[in-house]
C-alpha cells in the first residue's frame, strides 16, 4: 500500500500514544511518594492519549458508509475487542492474585475479587482497561452511521456534535462522569440505591454505560462531521507540507494550554482530533518504515500490556537505582515510561509473530 492508503503518520501517532499512556501512568498521586508541581505538569502533558485512540476509533470505524451492521460486524467486534478484553482480564487477575499470594496480602486479594461484575463488564481487572468496554459503548453509535450518511447534511452533523461536546460537558461539570475508583457514573443517582438493592448492580453498569455514550458522542459526531469535510477540497488541502506545520501547532497549543482555558470537552475533543489530523497530515512525508508499521500495529497491545510490563521495571528498577523510585519526578517517569515502553514493544512484536496468539492481544 502506499503512503497514504496505510496513513504511516497515523502507525507514528498510535505509537506516540501508547507512550503517552504508559507515562501518565508512570508516576502520580496514588503512588504515596512525594511528587513535585513539575512532574504533575509534565504529566498533564501526555493526556492526549486516550482521547486520541477513542478520536481514532471513530473516525476510521465511519469512513466506508454504509456500514453493514450485521452479525458478521459483531462477530469482528468479539473477535478484535471482546476477545483480548476477557483474555487480559483474566491475566490480571490471575496475576495479581498470584502475587498477592506471594506477598501474603490476603486483603489486596479479597479487594481485588470483591466485585466481579466490574471485573466482567467495567474493566476492573486493572486499571487501563476501562477503555475496551468504553468503546464498545460506543459502537451502539455506530448504528446512526449510516441514517445520517443518507442525509449528507453538514449543518445538521455540525449541530449534533454541538449538543454532544455540550452534553459531554455537563455531564463532567456534574460530577456524573466515570469514577475509576468506584467503578460508578452518575453518583448522585446511584447513591441513592442500597448496595444491597437487586437493582443496584444492573443500574450501576447501566448508568456507566450511558456515561461512556454521552463521552463518546462528540467523538463520533465529529468523526461523520471530519469524512464529510475530506471528501471536499481540503483533503488535498490537509497533504499540504503548510498544513502538516500548522495542525501540528495547533495540537501543541491546545496541548499547553487548551484545558487552561477550554471548557474541559472542548479542549478534550480539540486535542484528539488535532492529533488524529496531524497523523494524516504528515503520512505523505514519513517514509513506508516497517519499524513505524509494526509499532502502529502494536500499539494496542502495548497498551493491554504494559501495567504488567511496568511493575516488572518498577521491581527492577528498585533494586539496581533504589534512590530513582523514592520520588516521583520528570526523570523518574521517563525512565519507568521508556523502559517499559520498549519492553512491552518488544513483547507484543514477539507475541504477534504467533496466529493463534495474536487473536487474543
Amino acid at each position: 500500500m502506499n503512503k497514504t492508503s496505510r496513513l504511516v503518520g497515523i502507525d507514528l501517532c498510535r505509537g506516540l500514544a501508547a507512550f503517552a499512556v504508559i507515562l501518565v501512568h508512570s508516576g502520580d498521586e496514588t503512588w504515596g511518594l512525594p511528587i513535585s508541581d513539575g512532574a504533575i505538569r509534565f504529566r498533564h502533558l501526555f493526556y492526549y492519549a486516550v482521547p486520541f485512540f477513542l478520536a481514532a476509533y471513530f473516525y476510521f470505524g465511519t469512513q466506508k458508509l454504509p456500514l453493514k451492521i450485521n452479525f458478521t460486524f459483531w462477530q469482528k467486534k468479539l473477535q478484535r475487542i471482546v476477545v483480548p478484553y476477557l483474555f487480559w482480564s483474566i491475566f490480571y487477575v490471575v496475576s495479581k492474585t498470584v502475587l498477592f499470594s506471594i506477598q501474603g496480602n490476603a486483603e489486596a486479594i479479597q479487594e481485588l475479587l470483591a466485585d466481579p461484575l466490574a471485573i466482567i463488564f467495567l474493566g476492573a481487572a486493572s486499571y487501563h482497561l476501562y477503555f475496551i468496554p468504553l468503546i464498545l459503548a460506543g459502537t451502539a453509535l455506530f448504528y446512526l452511521a449510516n441514517y445520517l450518511a443518507k442525509l449528507q447534511s453538514f449543518s445538521l452533523i455540525a449541530l449534533l456534535a454541538v449538543v454532544g461536546i455540550a452534553c459531554y460537558q455537563l455531564l463532567i461539570v456534574s460530577s456524573s462522569d466515570f469514577n475509576i475508583d468506584s467503578y460508578t457514573a452518575f453518583s448522585l443517582l446511584i447513591e441513592q440505591i442500597s448496595k444491597d438493592n437487586l437493582l443496584y448492580q444492573p443500574g450501576r453498569i447501566l448508568l456507566v454505560n450511558i456515561a461512556w455514550l454521552i463521552r463518546c458522542l462528540p467523538y463520533f459526531f465529529i468523526a461523520l462531521l471530519c469524512g464529510l469535510l475530506l471528501q471536499t477540497k481540503l483533503r488535498a488541502w490537509i497533504y499540504m507540507r503548510e498544513a502538516a506545520i500548522a495542525i501540528g501547532l495547533f495540537f501543541l497549543l491546545l496541548n499547553l494550554t487548551g484545558t487552561t482555558y477550554l471548557p474541559a470537552a472542548i479542549s478534550e475533543v480539540a486535542i484528539a482530533y488535532s492529533f488524529l489530523l496531524f497523523g494524516i497530515a504528515i503520512s505523505r512525508y514519513i517514509p513506508n518504515s516497517q519499524v513505524i508499521k509494526n509499532l502502529g500495529l502494536c500499539s494496542f497491545g502495548i497498551y493491554l500490556i504494559h501495567p504488567f510490563i511496568k511493575s516488572i521495571v518498577e521491581i527492577m528498577l528498585s533494586l539496581v537505582t533504589p534512590e530513582l523510585v523514592q520520588n516521583v519526578t520528570i526523570l523518574s517517569m521517563s525512565i519507568y515510561a521508556v523502559i517499559s515502553f520498549l519492553l512491552s514493544w518488544l513483547a507484543i512484536s514477539i507475541m504477534q509473530k504467533n496466529k493463534l496468539i495474536s487473536r487474543y492481544i
